[in-house]
């Protein structure tokens, strides 16, 4: 946070006592570059002005010698044919665009103040005079050479060494300005680095006096954050005056806040969860994850203690049934007056059914504290009770039909806010019904501890039930062998003519095995192709011929039906009767493994066997045309 009023003793407030001093000295360091540099400049364009004048000077110079000595070689060359253009025009050329630009820029630069220039003025009024009489002569040859040797070249030395003294006077002019430049630019130099000097040093000093300040901050900072990041919450929290004074101020509202949450987390530890958390709002992201920190929690202990009252109440259930498993009505009782106390019930009872399960009948009843002795019979099929018993579902009802059960008590009646009816269910099958009534509503808890109850005491009244079949069958056993011992006499007698007979049998089942085998071997070997199917049609037994007939094996061809492979064999009774009635066979059409079609002669016999019926169809090929033909040609060759 920014301090509203200035103070050397604050961060920012060195920071801008530091930041305005820097300003000033800048821009008392610039005023004097600022200055210091315009006289630079005066100096450094009067430079500039020197090195062009030498420069238009040196190119005047070069200009005037090469446009006369192209003057000179356009007279000594007058045998070479359009060297006008070539010599003369060029050297006019370069005298008017050039040398006399040259001359110009020079008067310019040099304003009429340099002797020298003075006189180079009329020399380059005389040469140009003398450019312009060299239109009068219109043949060359001597005339021409003598006008250039003894009138002009006299006069372009001359140009020539003033030019030469213009430049040598313009360099030392330029070597001195340069001098007496670099002098100042040194001294401008010097006068510069002495506010800068001062600068750095009042900076220094500033910015070591903000970096205490800042290392200050920050070590107090680090130390307390860093013990906050080892679990270690300080005992202490020192603020400084300084900027770091609001995020110590912070440190030690968050050092408050965690040692709320540490006695907050000790308290959870304790089952204790009315200690609140006020440093961290609701509303904040810290504040509303430990508030829902804190509702799970107590949703989660609230939790687990119903789970341990429920799982308490199955184990005393549980020890009360153990209690009581030789008499099925003190068991009813002791369960039900136990499970209705334990559920804060007022009421409850429990139903089991009649020998052929058409009715229930009330086996125990208990309500306020005592036993009722109440008989009650209800049909397995009707009410709210035949219900539970068919289906093997709960039923919890909050709202109680008038003409349901009435809680009863010495002063009269009162309707129940809750009943459930669950069944009595083991090893799939429903052995009652228990019956819990309550004026307050139960809780998914207490149904879940009485579905428990019920499904343990249906187990127990199942071992019970055993336990008395157990007891009927050793009674009827015990009578069934003083029967035994009465028949052992008579069985001994029988068993000597059963012996007799076994022998017959013995010996009548050699010969019936040994017609089954023959039976057997002419089936499989017969030329003819035969089959045995069901009513349904499938086969069941094939012979040999038959898998030569169609071209497939035995397993490809067992458990198809028929009419797969003859088409037209549908409906077997109906070809049975038909072939039973004149003793004959019929032509079918047969499709062999190649998609190939065979006329077939078949009869259909229906057969009676064990009682059960098959079918019993015999086949044979017709040979067609051509393979009659072939057979009868083989026929005739083995006769010749």
């Amino acid at each position: 946070m920014i301090q509203k009023r200035f103070s050397l003793s604050s961060l920012s407030g060195t920071i801008q006592f530091s930041y305005i001093l820097i300003m000033v000295m800048l821009a008392c360091t610039l005023a004097i570059v600022i200055w210091s540099g315009n006289s630079l400049f005066k100096e450094h364009e009067d430079l500039y002005q020197m090195r062009s004048m030498k420069y238009h000077a040196s190119e005047l110079r070069n200009s005037i010698n090469y446009s006369f000595l192209l003057l000179q070689l356009y007279a000594q060359n007058d045998t070479v044919p359009n060297n006008k253009v070539k010599y003369y025009d060029t050297a006019i050329d370069i005298f008017d665009d050039k040398a006399l630009a040259n001359f110009k820029s020079i008067q310019t630069l040099s304003k009429g103040e340099v002797e020298a220039v003075l006189e180079i003025k009329p020399l380059m009024n005389q040469l140009k005079k003398k450019y312009e009489h060299l239109a009068k002569f219109s043949e060359r040859g001597e005339p021409l050479k003598n006008y250039l040797r003894i009138d002009m070249i006299g006069l372009v030395n001359n140009l020539n060494k003033k030019i030469e003294l213009l430049i040598i006077d313009e360099k030392n002019k330029e070597f001195e300005a340069r001098e007496a430049l670099n002098s100042k630019i040194s001294d401008n130099n010097y006068l510069a680095i002495i506010p800068f000097l001062f600068i750095i040093i009042i900076t220094y000093f500033l910015g070591r006096r903000a970096l205490a300040k800042v290392l200050e901050g920050l070590k107090l900072t680090y130390k307390y954050i860093h013990a906050l990041s080892i679990g270690q919450i300080p005992s202490s929290v020192i603020t400084l005056s300084t900027e770091f004074g609001q995020t110590l101020s912070d440190i030690r509202k968050l050092t408050k806040g965690l040692e709320e949450v540490k006695d907050f987390a000790q308290e959870v530890g304790k089952r204790n969860f009315e200690k609140n958390i006020d440093t961290f709002p609701v509303d904040s992201e810290l504040g509303e994850a430990l508030h829902k920190m804190k509702l799970s929690l107590e949703e989660v202990a609230k939790t687990e203690s119903e789970r341990n009252w429920q799982n308490q109440g199955v184990v005393e259930m549980g020890h009360v049934i153990r209690k009581h498993t030789e008499d099925m009505q003190v068991l009813c009782d002791e369960l039900l007056s136990n499970l209705v106390k334990y559920v804060d019930a007022q009421q409850g009872a429990i139903f089991l059914p009649s020998h052929q399960d058409k009715t229930l009948i009330l086996r125990s009843a208990y309500a306020y504290g005592r036993k009722k002795f109440v008989e009650k019979e209800v049909r397995s099929d009707e009410g709210i009770l035949g219900e539970v018993f068919q289906d093997a579902e709960r039923v919890f009802m909050t709202d109680i039909p008038n003409d349901y059960t009435q809680i009863s008590a010495g002063l009269g009646e009162a309707k129940p806010n809750s009943v459930l009816v669950v069944p009595l269910e083991a090893q799939d099958k429903v052995l009652g019904v228990l019956e819990i009534a309550a004026f307050n509503i139960l809780t998914e808890v207490e149904i879940g501890l009485v579905e428990r109850t019920a499904e343990i005491l249906a187990a127990s009244i199942s071992s019970v039930a055993n336990a008395e079949k157990m007891k009927n069958l050793l009674e009827k056993s015990n009578y069934s062998a003083q029967q035994m011992s009465a028949q052992e006499e008579e069985l001994r007698q029988n068993t000597e003519e059963l012996m007799a007979t076994r022998e017959e049998l013995e010996r009548q089942l050699v010969e019936v095995k040994a017609q089954v085998e023959e039976k057997d071997h002419i089936f499989e070997n017969n030329n003819q192709a035969f089959v045995f199917v069901d009513p349904s049609g499938r086969l069941l037994r094939i012979n040999y011929s038959f898998t030569q007939l169609l071209e497939f094996n035995k397993e490809e061809l067992l458990g198809n039906p028929i009419s797969k492979f003859v088409p037209d064999l549908r409906g077997l009774n109906k070809h049975a009767k038909r072939d039973s009635e004149k003793v004959m066979y019929h032509v079918y059409k047969a499709i062999t493994r190649s998609k190939k079609e065979l006329s077939v002669l078949a009869n259909v016999t229906r057969l009676e066997v064990n009682k059960e019926i098959v079918f019993m169809i015999g086949m044979a090929n017709i040979p067609s045309e051509n393979e009659l033909r072939k057979e009868a040609k083989i026929k005739m060759s083995n006769s010749n």
